[in-house]
């Protein structure tokens, strides 16, 4: 790993890179031993590739949207969710951010500025699309960053969501995490194409690759990537390469990858290159770093206590419609004494066009329904008004 090609990093940002990266690697380790003891049920690691959430959230805005993926704990620490929050929510705890309605990383929270995923892979990159569009229009300044493995790039909605975002010139980052493995596929028996990246030649959009299980790369690069994009937005395709050391869920384990493959990338380990950097450096000394460690372990100590804690989950369907729904006070618009018998299509075009005038920031979707007026003219005349 070339950690001294970005050695122009200031010094104070390559020790918060170290905090930020070292967390999440101790909250995973700590997880696979509860997992062990058998007081949590399952558990999907990243180990091996947080270089890739670290560097990608540390170049990021916190006003910026992000995306992650099951192995993207790095996501959710290096925004400040804590620990005992986190555990809550793999619990399926009242206490967690879905309150008790599921557990693992399905999950988000707009007060950090994160959108959960679902487990139709490649799914989130077109609502990423939407966010980007939204920022597009509102002039905001902002990008959204969505994740994904090399495996959701044979997916449709992955083609569908960059094919959208750069005929729009949407502010999209998507992030490829290239592991090698589609739970147990490797890439060779995925695709024809060397590189992830050399997809973005299709669309017409800039890719690049970077080594992602080296943060400072993926930090430097990423802020790059997201300058460009806030003075002209448009979307960008990075692929990062790296390795998962477990499983793709640790009931699977990793018996389908070559003995020989495992060492090779258990020696690019991105936290202890990192570490073993920064000392070579002397930005960090055994002392320093013993003292961030005893920091998170405190943090993790703190958040076990809700084990002791037994929440149960009493269920309130009022509750439940309330918390789920968004209170609107619509108001009710009387029909008239005045009436004219209209075709049901005049009739949908009289609603749109109503709501178009009424709603500024209203957007309208759908095939060939712009200059052209759409297939039955319903909103023809739309651009001119």
């Amino acid at each position: 790993m070339d950690f001294k090609a970005y050695s122009s990093i200031p010094r104070k940002q390559q020790v918060a890179l170290y905090k930020s990266i070292i967390k999440p690697r101790m909250i995973e380790e700590k997880m696979l031993k509860l997992l062990r003891q058998g007081q949590v049920s399952k558990w999907f690691s990243g180990i091996g590739q947080e270089a890739i959430a670290v560097g990608v959230t540390q170049a990021l805005r916190n006003t910026d949207y992000v995306f992650p993926m099951h192995r993207n704990l790095g996501v959710f620490t290096t925004r400040g969710i804590t620990f005992e929050k986190l555990l809550n929510q793999w619990q399926g705890n009242f206490n967690g951010f879905t309150k008790g309605r599921d557990r693992s990383f399905h999950f988000g929270t707009k007060e950090y500025n994160i959108i959960g995923m679902i487990s139709h892979l490649a799914a989130m990159l077109s609502v990423a699309d939407g966010v980007g569009l939204a920022s597009l229009l509102e002039q905001d300044d902002q990008i959204a960053v969505a994740f994904c493995g090399e495996g959701a790039t044979s997916e449709g909605e992955f083609h569908e969501a960059i094919n959208l975002a750069a005929v729009w010139n949407l502010p999209v980052l998507f992030v490829v995490e290239n592991n090698g493995y589609g739970l147990s596929t490797p890439s060779s028996d995925q695709f024809k194409c060397e590189n992830i990246a050399d997809k973005g030649i299709g669309y017409g959009i800039d890719s690049q690759i970077v080594d992602g299980n080296n943060v400072l790369e993926v930090y430097s690069e990423v802020a790059s990537i997201a300058r460009k994009i806030r003075r002209k937005p448009r979307p960008f395709l990075l692929e990062c390469k790296t390795f998962r050391m477990r499983g793709h869920e640790e009931a699977s384990g990793t018996k389908y990858v070559p003995k020989e493959l495992m060492e090779f990338w258990a020696e690019k380990d991105p936290v202890q290159n990192y570490e073993s950097y920064l000392k070579s450096k002397r930005f960090l000394t055994d002392y320093k770093i013993s003292k961030h460690k005893v920091a998170v372990e405190e943090e993790i100590e703190q958040g076990l206590k809700v084990f002791k804690s037994k929440q149960k989950i009493e269920v309130d369907t009022n509750y439940e419609l309330n918390d789920v729904y968004m209170n609107a006070d619509v108001p009710l618009i009387k029909s008239s004494d005045e009436k004219e018998e209209i075709r049901f299509i005049d009739a949908v075009s009289e609603g749109l066009r109503g709501a178009m005038r009424e709603h500024s920031n209203l957007v309208l979707m759908g095939q060939d329904i712009a200059e052209y007026g759409g297939v039955f003219k319903i909103t023809e005349g739309f651009i001119e008004e």
